[in-house]
């Protein structure tokens, strides 16, 4: 899944971009910190760079040996460690200051991992800066979460260089996962981003799609991966890495709750005030916890519309 190298080819599209009364086309920056995400990396960087153009995407490289920052089309900075112990909030106070730096001149900015891709609803939007230019007054943008899910039973090992969703076709709306990801305002990103110091609602015509559970494979080897970082950087076992790749192996066949027949995602039937709460002037995505989900939620198919799209 993903190329084999740290180069990424970006594919340049012409996309048309109603102006819609606006004096110039808006501007929308995206970054994501990373560690050896070799599988995970250049699809983020070809989305992305695709979306809002490369000059607009910003790679924060947090001590990667594999060689997949390397030569990429985009801005990578190292991010000088993240102290033991202190991980998660000293990667937040980065990003943030990140993305405040990255309103100067811009009208938004996204932060995600390498593994989510914020989509704006086809059907509504030509893309994200569309969605932006038209939607002025979303000061912080939620996308709904869903975990797509590589479905044993039904579907085949993914085409190398071929989008994955429409290769998979299944997946799991996830509350926790419906995140502050895009914003225009200043207000700090928190609790590993999940949460903001600004109000929010998630939106039914963005979806942030999640790829860590679309290949077997592959999910157990990130498990191990994530599972390292935690180790190295001091993060409990509460954390959400703590899980091995053998353990995460024993539970993905329990996720596979149903198949092929289940309803479609229908963004219109979520009511999105269920997935966000405030505590303290922290707004963050909430509900049961990801594994949980995973292993008792109902199993729903991806959208045909959004097919291609990544």
């Amino acid at each position: 899944m993903g190329a084999t190298s740290g180069k990424v080819e970006v594919v340049s599209k012409t996309m048309r971009w109603r102006r819609r009364g606006t004096a110039r086309p808006v501007r929308v920056a995206a970054l994501t910190v990373v560690r050896d995400e070799r599988a995970m990396l250049p699809r983020w960087v070809r989305y992305y760079g695709d979306q809002l153009g490369v000059e607009n995407l910003l790679v924060v490289d947090d001590c990667t040996t594999d060689g997949s920052t390397a030569d990429l089309p985009c801005r990578v900075i190292p991010s000088g460690g993240f102290p033991e112990g202190r991980f998660e909030k000293a990667r937040m106070a980065l990003v943030s200051r990140l993305g405040a730096e990255l309103l100067r001149d811009h009208d938004a900015v996204i932060f995600t991992d390498a593994d989510e891709f914020l989509l704006a609803d086809p059907d509504r939007y030509e893309g994200l800066r569309d969605f932006v230019a038209r939607r002025p007054e979303v000061r912080v943008g939620a996308g709904l979460g869903f975990n797509v899910l590589h479905h044993l039973d039904h579907e085949a090992a993914l085409v190398e260089g071929l989008p994955v969703l429409g290769q998979r076709r299944f997946g799991k709306l996830v509350g926790q996962l419906s995140k502050p990801s895009l914003k225009r305002v200043r207000a700090p990103w928190v609790k590993a981003s999940h949460g903001i110091e600004a109000a929010y609602t998630p939106l039914p015509d963005l979806l942030m799609v999640h790829l860590k559970f679309a290949d077997f494979d592959l999910t157990r080897r990130t498990t191990d991966l994530r599972n390292s970082v935690r180790v190295q950087s001091g993060l409990t076992e509460n954390s959400a890495w703590a899980m091995t790749g053998d353990s995460m192996a024993d539970e993905f066949r329990s996720f596979l709750n149903g198949g092929p027949e289940v309803p479609e995602l229908d963004p219109d039937l979520v009511d999105p005030t269920q997935l966000v709460s405030e505590r303290d002037g922290v707004w963050r995505a909430s509900g049961p916890r990801q594994m949980n989900v995973m292993r008792h939620g109902p199993l729903l198919r991806v959208p045909a519309r959004y097919h291609g799209m990544v």
